[in-house]
């Protein structure tokens, strides 16, 4: 039967498609299945059976088998199977390695299996050295690694670890604690294991025939901006300066970037997605790199970094094609943003959402009293026509950048990571927050995420190592000068000159103090000056004051070179920014006048 020509008909039955039903009832019986696996992986050498290859196929037949029932199994059969991996075959990896060892007499050849593994000294029982060495692998792992030699192998395991993770849901309340033990030990074990798979490589991908079945798979898993046509995807695969890459295992994709080369930072998803004007043409000389969507194919890939490591295969590849590129942002959505200012109406933490001059003006053009403000506001944004209103809108725009800039900086998990996903993986990945868009994605999904606001990403190449790491040990979000006059709201002399000088090599970083964290201690050699956007201070003086939101400290003594005079203490919760000493030092070396007209009482 011909295949259907590619074009609008095949993406809308590629879009009508539904998941595969069951096509049939298969039995599976546990304790059966546990017992086929260890007769699978048996050691070669223990093998009776009459000749190699009929027992290569025999173990390939088998895990065939294993993958083609699979697709059949209901939820109950799949958490029976990964039960009886991480359970029943996982509990003998010990029993395993000691049968490997007949007598204690052997025991010390361990060592020697070790030291010749680490290329020290050959073992001298190399019959010893195969059954420990054979031990040592998790009868698990030897399953996958049967599994992974056969046909759709790879895919299976994915899958695997996909329906591990909605099992873990949805039989929380039937799985014992020590099977969640073993589960979440099993699913360590899979995601090692494709942590260290070879095979994986990168590639642009195309609108050619070949690629018919990874065109499938990007139309229906695309979980940013949802394909609209096949007009879309043509424009987004080979439109004016659009490209799109992705990392491959075979021919699976594993991870796709959808990438915009520009001469501008977008800040509206429209710009890109939108149709082109039929006399747009690529831009010769881009000078920026825009990812607008990365999407994961595959939920059994969480965890691992293949999704960075696309990021940055890409910027290296699209920089030696476009030299002319210096400046690599994303245009992101934000998840999780909507849901957090719903909590925080529901907890009654509203008091920092409004200004007085905005709750006054809601009263004047609306009637609406301070208190009830913050229910009004968010009800009115559950309207899709909330930005028709003009007044309304302005508002919206001020309280909701406010607000969107304050969660991407501040807010924390109880791990200390932010809050929202795609902001921890850029944040992880050393991106700094660059601008937060507002009105940037009025589809629905848009206004249902995040009431339209989009935030950029800037990977400056040059100190995402050191972001990087910052944020995985101390929890601090870099962010652009741009959005400093966001969260802090008087005159500084330093912001001033930070955003006069926008030196690359100067970095502004937010963080969160918690109730009783020391953010100075006496004594010690200043290691930023702080500007407290939010919560109080107090200083261990005698007797000891209070420093509010919108004070300063650590200038004096950064600017002059001296050590910390007094403690300075989180009384409550507190959103902090600071610029690290070495970063001072640079901007007083740029802005000389700041260390002669920058005078303020000491602390």
């Amino acid at each position: 039967m011909q295949e259907m020509e590619l074009g609008q008909k095949w993406f809308e039955q590629v879009k009508a498609e539904k998941k595969a039903t069951r096509a049939k009832h298969i039995h599976f019986d546990r304790e059966d299945f546990v017992r086929q696996v260890k007769v699978a992986i048996k050691k070669p050498d223990e093998q009776n059976d009459a000749g190699f290859v009929r027992e290569l196929k025999r173990r390939r037949d088998f895990a065939i088998q294993v993958v083609n029932d699979y697709a059949n199994f209901t939820d109950d059969q799949k958490l029976d199977l990964l039960l009886g991996l991480a359970v029943d075959l996982g509990s003998q990896d010990m029993s395993l390695l000691v049968r490997s060892l007949p007598t204690m007499l052997q025991a010390h050849l361990v060592v020697q299996v070790l030291s010749s593994a680490l290329g020290f000294n050959p073992p001298t029982d190399l019959e010893t050295y195969k059954q420990v060495k054979h031990g040592l692998v998790p009868l698990p792992e030897q399953f996958f690694l049967l599994v992974g030699s056969v046909p759709s192998g790879y895919s299976f395991v994915l899958q695997l670890r996909s329906d591990l993770f909605y099992c873990l849901k949805k039989f929380r309340d039937k799985i014992h604690e020590q099977e969640m033990h073993a589960l979440s030990y099993l699913d360590k074990l899979m995601r090692d294991l494709f942590a260290t798979q070879t095979g994986v490589h990168f590639k642009r991908i195309d609108l050619k025939p070949e690629n018919r079945e990874v065109l499938r798979v990007l139309v229906k898993n695309e979980r940013v901006h949802a394909m609209r046509s096949w007009d879309d995807l043509a424009q987004r695969l080979a439109g004016p300066s659009r490209h799109v890459f992705g990392v491959f295992h075979s021919a699976i994709p594993l991870v796709i970037v959808e990438t915009f080369l520009t001469s501008f930072m977008p800040t509206v998803i429209d710009d890109i997605i939108a149709p082109c004007p039929p006399d747009e043409t690529p831009v010769d000389h881009p000078t920026h790199g825009v990812f607008y969507s990365i999407s994961n194919m595959h939920v059994g890939l969480r965890g691992l970094n293949v999704a960075s490591h696309l990021l940055f295969l890409t910027i290296n590849h699209c920089s030696k094609l476009y030299p002319s590129i210096h400046t690599w942002v994303t245009l992101s959505p934000i998840p999780s943003f909507k849901t957090w200012m719903k909590q925080q109406l529901s907890l009654s933490l509203t008091s920092n959402w409004f200004t007085s001059g905005q709750l006054a003006s809601i009263h004047q053009v609306f009637g609406i009293e301070a208190d009830a403000a913050p229910k009004w506001f968010f009800y009115l944004l559950e309207m899709p026509s909330w930005i028709d209103n003009a007044i309304f809108a302005a508002i919206a725009y001020t309280v909701l950048v406010k607000l969107c800039t304050t969660y991407l900086l501040f807010e924390r998990q109880k791990t200390k990571r932010i809050i929202d996903p795609v902001a921890n993986f850029h944040l992880q990945n050393g991106a700094q927050v660059e601008s937060v868009n507002f009105a940037a994605d009025m589809s629905p999904s848009g206004l249902a995420q995040s009431f339209g606001v989009m935030v950029n990403y800037k990977y400056s190449m040059n100190i995402v190592d050191t972001t990087s790491i910052s944020y995985k040990r101390e929890s601090t979000v870099a962010l652009s000068p741009m959005l400093l006059p966001v969260v802090w709201y008087t005159d500084n002399a330093f912001f001033r000159a930070i955003r006069r000088i926008n030196n690359q090599d100067i970095h502004v970083l937010a963080r969160q103090y918690t109730k009783g964290e020391t953010i100075l201690r006496r004594g010690q050699i200043p290691d930023a000056v702080y500007f407290l956007c939010f919560g109080s201070v107090h200083v261990e003086t005698i007797p000891k004051c209070i420093l509010p939101h919108g004070s300063t400290f650590g200038d004096i003594e950064v600017v002059l070179g001296e050590p910390v005079r007094f403690s300075v203490i989180a009384r409550e919760l507190c959103h902090v920014l600071f610029v690290r000493n070495k970063d001072m030092q640079r901007l007083l070396s740029l802005a000389p006048e700041l260390k002669t007209s920058y005078i303020q009482c000491r602390l």
